[in-house]
């Protein structure tokens, strides 16, 4: 679903939307334009709430007041945000674990961040298609949130946390979603990813 940019009315009642949206510019962006400001909303989001330790808690985003979170299961896709008269509904598939739950919650609140923009925001590169390019820096955005940049950084130096599945724990995310982060900020040999796409729900 295609929406308007955020509209006066709308910022007056969802402040913290329209300062998140306000970081795009109004043209196409590069991947590694895309995935700076996807690391800049996730650190507002994070600063907005006070949330400054992991596990991220899942309030994060559910206790926005534009969003309701929902579970249903045998729900077809990990997850699916839909706008409504009163604000956004994210639906998550009950039967996947709590981690991944997470991750597909986060993911989800991208695609709301980017609705307005959605036809113009990610021009096909380097073989990506416009769809692609927004299921991958959703998942970009979703791991800026979960697994910060600095945090992971602190604790895999200064921390001496050096294994996946301890951070994974710490974090309560997916194993795989860990090593696809940690390979991101060069502190592990690049790892195979998921595709994340909410049309099979291929998602770390």
């Amino acid at each position: 679903m295609i929406l308007t940019a955020t509209t006066t009315n709308e910022r007056a009642t969802v402040p913290l939307l329209g300062r998140l949206r306000d970081l795009v510019p109004h043209r196409g962006l590069s991947p590694a334009e895309a995935r700076h400001i996807a690391e800049r909303q996730a650190a507002l989001l994070l600063a907005h709430a006070g949330i400054q330790r992991p596990a991220v808690p899942e309030s994060v985003i559910g206790e926005l007041p534009f969003v309701t979170v929902t579970r249903r299961p045998g729900f077809p896709t990990s997850g699916m945000a839909t706008q409504t008269e009163t604000g956004w509904v994210i639906v998550l598939r009950a039967e996947e674990a709590k981690v991944r739950q997470r991750f597909s919650l986060i993911h989800e609140f991208k695609h709301i961040l980017d609705d307005p923009f959605i036809e113009w925001l990610y021009p096909t590169r380097g073989g990506y298609s416009p769809e692609d390019r927004a299921e991958r820096i959703c998942d970009y955005f979703a791991a800026c949130v979960l697994m910060p940049r600095m945090w992971i950084k602190r604790d895999w130096a200064g921390g001496g946390i050096q294994d996946i599945d301890r951070l994974a724990r710490r974090y309560h995310v997916s194993r795989i979603a860990m090593a696809v982060r940690l390979a991101e900020l060069k502190l592990l040999p690049p790892t195979p990813r998921c595709a994340g796409t909410t049309r099979t729900g291929e998602r770390p």
